[in-house]
């Protein structure tokens, strides 16, 4: 068969499912790139690619959607990357700059604001200078670990996420736009089952092959981060957190 053209996320936490990959036989089958969450959810809808790593509040509007990883991007706790970072408090946050790298964050941003901490502000796209100034921003992947020190208030949206509705997370699954051979899935499994086991290797390698690029953190804490705020098994519990979030979102309007 053709070689599977496969995108995955640039960001530190799907660093173990890169280097599962290439140290795998399944590396011998695909195309592998990888881009922001938001490209890799276009480039799916689109057909540039065939299988992606995207985030699940773009699943439904990609077409003939199958969701074939046995791992996912989630959280059962604090997730650390996926912040609402502000040097104030929730009451008096008037403006939040939203990262428009992955729809999943601002959706949820936007769902618990309304929802559980009962705050109406105006939402704008971030952008360099609204980070610069420390306004109120919702922060995902690299830069949320990058840059939380620099705000005094740091609200997780996957623990407020469990506060209010008792589920796990999940913020990205691994999801094709057709039907790919069964052989094809249960080798692609293996291969992040491999990454998963094999977190503290992956932090030693480049994310792609190519030129080595600096951690987001210190190695001790990316360490940290992937092996306790990061949840990979996409297990019953997280599939009924994805469904409840879907329901919440369906009549949701951004």
């Amino acid at each position: 068969m053709a070689r599977v053209k496969v995108t995955a996320v640039s960001y530190l936490n799907t660093l173990p499912f890169l280097y599962g990959i290439r140290h795998s036989e399944v590396a011998e089958a695909i195309n592998l790139s990888i881009a922001t969450p938001a490209a890799c959810a276009r480039q799916l809808e689109t057909g540039q690619t065939d299988l992606s790593l995207i985030p699940v509040a773009a699943i439904p509007e990609c077409p003939r959607y199958q969701i074939i990883g046995d791992y996912c991007i989630g959280a059962t706790g604090k997730v650390r990357s996926v912040v609402l970072c502000s040097n104030h408090e929730l009451p008096d946050i008037k403006t939040v700059y939203l990262d428009t790298e992955s729809r999943t964050s601002v959706v949820l941003a936007r769902l618990l604001a309304r929802d559980y901490w009962k705050i109406t502000p105006g939402f704008k796209p971030l952008t360099a200078k609204n980070l610069k100034a420390g306004d109120a921003c919702v922060l995902i992947g690299d830069k949320a670990l990058f840059h939380e020190s620099r705000f005094i208030y740091r609200y997780d949206l996957a623990e407020t996420w469990i506060n209010h509705t008792g589920s796990p997370f999940v913020f990205a699954t691994w999801t094709a736009n057709k039907s790919l051979p069964a052989s094809f899935i249960e080798q692609f499994n293996k291969a992040l089952d491999y990454g998963i086991k094999h977190i503290p290797q992956s932090l030693t390698e480049p994310p792609q092959g190519g030129e080595d690029r600096a951690l987001p953190c210190p190695h001790d804490t990316a360490l940290e981060y992937l092996t306790k705020n990061i949840s990979y098994p996409f297990d019953a519990e997280k599939k009924n957190g994805l469904t409840k979030f879907w329901n919440l979102i369906n009549d949701f309007s951004l």
